[in-house]
């Protein structure tokens, strides 16, 4: 929100004592109680608050008869101070009482802004700059149920805060690419040694390095394990029917034996030799 007489901005301050500046320049917000009004609104800023409610958290339930009158008068002492040429920073409506500052004007709201941010993100460096906003506690020198209530839920904030700052940044998990495919092409077969010149180099065996002798191994009696012992079953030998040649079905005559012929004239004188055989 801008003053009406230049553009430089306001900018109101909570966390710690109750504050206003134009620009670099402070602004003079008068007595506590009138600090107090310019608190409650800040606290619900862009939203009305009604007067009775104003009245309430100044005097803590009992207030004075005029308590209404009071607050009107704090209520024009602020317009004076903050805006001097009437531009609504501060406007009476049908529900009360109304501060329309930007959000980022009101240094309560910009801290929960990037609360905000930082738990969605786990922004480390966000949540530190909404923690350099915080000058005290806040509120400071504020008193009555309605600052202390709002005190302890800002307290409440700064503590999440802090620990989000504490915890380690979530791991994620790493998608590994794709590897690309492309079709596999048939390598060429080499035609033989020349086609290779890894061929033609002579392959040299690597001397291997001298160490120290290696200590010989422990040496533990070894006791043979007796072999199992099975019954051994004789497989039988494989009987064959053995098949008696038949014998001849009749007698066997037996043949007679015949001299040989015996010529009773051989060698005989009589008979002179066969001229045919002597030929």
């Amino acid at each position: 929100m801008t003053d009406g007489s230049s553009a430089v901005p306001l900018r109101f301050e909570i966390l710690g004592s109750v504050r206003a500046y134009r620009g670099s320049e402070p602004v003079d917000l008068g007595p506590p109680r009138q600090q107090a009004v310019l608190a409650i609104l800040l606290l619900h800023a862009g939203r009305p608050v009604p007067v009775h409610r104003i009245v309430a958290a100044l005097w803590s339930g009992d207030p004075p008869e005029n308590g209404v009158d009071v607050v009107q008068r704090y209520v024009g002492a602020l317009r004076r101070a903050l805006d001097p040429q009437r531009t609504s920073l501060i406007a009476l409506t049908d529900g009360g009482y109304v501060l329309r500052a930007d959000e980022n004007a009101v240094d309560a709201e910009v801290f929960r802004a990037a609360l905000a941010r930082a738990r969605a993100e786990h922004a480390t460096d966000e949540i530190r700059r909404a923690l350099d906003g915080w000058r005290d506690e806040p509120l400071a020198g504020l008193t009555g149920p309605v600052f202390e209530a709002a005190r302890a839920q800002l307290n409440d904030e700064r503590a999440t805060a802090t620990d989000l700052l504490a915890e380690p940044a979530p791991t994620r998990p790493v998608t590994a690419d794709p590897i690309p495919t492309r079709p596999a092409t048939a390598e060429p077969t080499p035609a033989g040694p020349a086609a290779d010149p890894a061929f033609t180099r002579p392959v040299t065996a690597e001397p291997t390095p001298a160490g120290p002798a290696a200590e010989p191994a422990p040496t533990r009696p070894v006791t043979a394990q007796p072999a199992p012992t099975r019954p051994v079953t004789a497989e039988p030998a494989p009987t064959t029917p053995i098949t008696a040649e038949p014998a001849p079905a009749g007698p066997v005559t037996a043949e007679p034996a015949y001299p040989a012929p015996v010529d009773p004239w051989d060698g005989h004188q009589l008979f002179p030799p066969d001229p045919l055989s002597m030929a």
